[in-house]
């Protein structure tokens, strides 16, 4: 597993005002307050891509999370971000993925400012397994039952996001397309 405990991301205040650049690994020691993205990837038929975490992972090993999540390269946007890692974990091309909202919790002492965006992609996924497990397509209503029946299943990033932002037909139909690029 490649590990990304040196990379820079950026230390920032309570109002998630950058004070300074730190090493990722050193981020919850320290307790400093740090910024990740999440996407829920959706497919035509209403179903959320969610990513089980890999059983070797430090963190929440096994459990199921969103389409995608990423800490925040020190100077990278949120928007950068998601569209980076979608592409380094699914091999998903994002042009403009929909803004859902932004959000904080504390994370091991740590305030973590999350923002969320959405995207309808319907095109092939290739998994990176160096920390996914397996990601697959559920229905919405599988995740609501999971949520309710067999919450520790889910990470606790991604139940918060399940409860602080609305989901159904109308967010599912208004997020950003994004298609597959034709291979010639």
């Amino acid at each position: 597993m490649r590990s990304t405990a040196d990379q820079l991301i950026d230390a920032v205040d309570s109002r998630d005002r950058v004070i300074r650049s730190i090493k990722r690994g050193d981020a919850l020691r320290l307790g400093a307050n740090f910024r990740v993205a999440h996407l829920f990837l959706f497919n035509d038929d209403s179903e959320l891509l969610m990513q089980r975490l890999a059983a070797s992972r430090p963190r929440h090993p096994g459990c199921w999370g969103s389409s995608v999540a990423t800490c925040l390269r020190s100077g990278e946007s949120y928007g950068e971000a998601i569209v980076r890692r979608a592409l380094e974990e699914l091999e998903v091309r994002l042009q403009d993925p929909q803004f859902v909202g932004k959000t904080a919790m504390s994370d091991e002492g740590c305030t973590k400012f999350i923002c969320l965006y959405s995207a309808i992609w319907n095109g092939p996924i290739t998994v990176e397994t160096d920390h996914i497990s397996q990601a697959r397509f559920l229905p919405i209503e599988e995740v609501a039952r999971l949520r309710e029946e067999q919450a520790w299943m889910l990470t606790p990033t991604f139940l918060h996001l399940w409860d602080a932002f609305p989901r159904g037909e109308d967010e599912i139909r208004t997020s950003a397309r994004v298609e597959p690029e034709v291979q010639s």
